[in-house]
């Protein structure tokens, strides 16, 4: 469950990214209170990667067959993944062009 809720937030991270980074070129599309929500979205976003971080580790101290531990560290690189596109659309976020400034 958890390994399925990853990989879409990962794929939807990714998506989110594509689109900030689009409206480098659009700056009309954003307004304030829309950099303010997606601030904040993919802030909680980020900050719920350490409880994720610290089930992973959880689990490492149960005795795992091979094919779990495999998952683990694959979940351990999804979420590495995620912070960096996370960290990614809040620079964004904080240096985009908005409508309000023109």
């Amino acid at each position: 469950m958890i390994a399925g809720m990853l990989d879409g937030q990962l794929h939807s991270v990714h998506q989110q990214v594509s689109n900030l980074e689009r409206c480098r070129q659009r700056p009309q599309v954003l307004d304030v209170a829309m950099i303010s929500r997606i601030r904040a979205v993919f802030g909680e976003q980020r900050d719920m990667l350490p409880v994720f971080r610290e089930q992973l580790a959880r689990w490492r101290e149960l005795p795992l067959d091979n094919a779990t531990c495999l998952e683990t560290n694959r979940l351990d690189a999804v979420l590495d993944q995620l912070k960096e596109a996370l960290d990614r659309i809040l620079d964004l976020a904080e240096t985009l062009p908005h409508a309000d400034q023109f």
